[in-house]
């Protein structure tokens, strides 16, 4: 008689349970490989979001025009610095004039590569060691550029806006050229960048400027947000803090400190 081949009930019912217990653990290790792939990519996205923030908010304000950055609630504002040189031959108090001698810094040892225009929306800065000097309406330490100059040489002479005359010389007749203010904000957990709002005495909080196309950064943690300016000196650089953490609560956090200095050397 030929011998019976098979599996009994009770046999099969223990392969399916052990199937079943492996079938298990394996998605289980799938689905933990999972989620630690997707909180990495996360992680690296909310990672290079806030290092593109941080970094164009530090290049920016280490460009500023000395004794210019100021803070208001969750706004840093500041001048950029478009041109920065030494002048002669300027209209300093009593005297007043329509035109001043200003030599650049930049450029290289071909006058033809040096090149930059005014707009008429800039002022030269001379000795501004306050904030007040460079947003004030009485321009003591400033004069208004009037538009249409372009500069092609190292030494140019500034068209300046009506009769100009400047409170105080320089020790080292150092001159800036700042274009108009810009303001970086924090508002419902994003950073938006706000230019265009022109020269304003009080420090402005530019609600209107928090359009898309505006927007730098987003789920930044307000209740740690700081900017902070140190106060202005003679003896010191101007130090400006940054403090932003990035990520939403519930996510893993990525926390940003920077110290920017400025050269003190109006």
């Amino acid at each position: 008689m030929r011998a019976q081949r098979g599996f009994t009930l009770i046999e099969l019912i223990i392969v399916i349970v052990l199937l079943a217990i492996v079938a298990g653990f394996s998605f289980q290790f799938i689905g933990i490989g999972a989620q630690m792939f997707s909180t990495g990519a996360e992680r690296l996205q909310t990672i290079e979001k806030s290092r593109f923030a941080s970094e164009r908010l530090t290049r920016e304000v280490r460009g500023a025009v000395p004794n210019s950055v100021r803070v208001s609630g969750q706004c840093l504002e500041f001048v950029p610095a478009k041109v920065a040189g030494v002048y002669y031959d300027t209209p300093i108090r009593p005297s007043s004039a329509d035109e001043m001698t200003f030599v650049t810094f930049a450029g290289s040892s071909d006058e033809d590569n040096i090149s930059w225009s005014l707009s008429g929306d800039e002022r030269i800065f001379i000795y501004a060691t306050r904030a007040n000097f460079i947003y004030s309406d009485n321009p003591q330490r400033y004069a208004e550029l009037a538009s249409g100059y372009v500069s092609t040489s190292f030494e140019n002479t500034l068209p300046l806006e009506s009769s100009s005359q400047f409170a105080k010389e320089s020790p080292l007749q150092r001159a800036y050229i700042g274009s108009p203010p810009v303001s970086f904000c924090l508002n419902a957990g994003n950073l938006y960048r706000v230019s265009g709002y022109g020269w304003q005495q009080t420090q402005p909080i530019p609600s209107g400027g928090f359009a898309p196309e505006n927007l730098i950064a987003q789920d930044i943690n307000m209740s740690t947000a700081v900017f902070d300016v140190e106060a202005n000196n003679q003896q010191s650089n101007n130090i400006i803090t940054l403090q932003l953490q990035f990520g939403e609560a519930a996510e893993e956090q990525v926390f940003y400190y920077r110290e920017v200095h400025i050269p003190n050397a109006p």
